[in-house]
């Protein structure tokens, strides 16, 4: 029994993620190089059993010991991940869970990623019962940095990080977000 909520947004449903969502992750990122290249994780091209071999690592396990894994959901059918990874994932700040998220190339440019982050973050800082959350994104990607720096997170310092896909090291932003920050955006909204 998964420990983790279901989170409803306007038009999404996050849930707990399934060993049945391997088909769609692979479909969606493993199969799709405009999404994969954005993740350090995914080899490329993607490797059979991947998916599962990584499902198996958090379904049915402590989501505060792996990570906490959502899928995205719209009307039923799987658009992406969001996951909250716990305390440890970054060197820069390793006191703080860290966000991850990705959305199958159909589904972006419609705010949903937004509106599934913001969702896990409200759950994740009272889950986690932290007073910031971290995340990191490819210096290059101009998208997600736009959407988290939406969400009110602050650059905090630079990585670089080995990214399968791309098969070279990658300069990564770590940014922070304050709930401060967090919860006063979402007062002003």
């Amino acid at each position: 029994m998964s420990m983790l909520p279901e989170l409803k947004t306007r038009r999404l449903i996050l849930r707990p993620i399934e060993m049945s969502d391997a088909e769609a992750m692979v479909a969606l990122a493993g199969k799709d190089f405009e999404v994969a290249r954005w993740m350090t994780s995914f080899t490329w091209p993607y490797e059979d059993g991947a998916a599962e071999a990584f499902l198996k690592t958090v379904v049915g396990k402590d989501p505060f010991e792996t990570e906490a894994l959502f899928a995205i959901t719209l009307g039923g059918v799987f658009i992406g991940v969001v996951a909250i990874e716990p305390p440890g994932d970054l060197d820069d700040l390793p006191n703080l869970p860290t966000l991850g998220y990705w959305l199958g190339r159909a589904f972006q440019g419609h705010g949903y990623a937004s509106e599934a982050v913001e969702a896990a973050l409200a759950w994740a800082f009272e889950a986690f019962e932290t007073d910031a959350i971290a995340a990191r994104a490819f210096e290059d990607n101009f998208r997600s940095r736009g959407l988290l720096r939406k969400m009110g997170f602050k650059p905090y310092s630079m990585t670089e990080r080995f990214s399968k896909a791309l098969d070279r090291r990658v300069s990564n932003v770590i940014v922070r977000l304050a709930r401060t920050d967090f919860d006063a955006r979402k007062e002003a909204a």
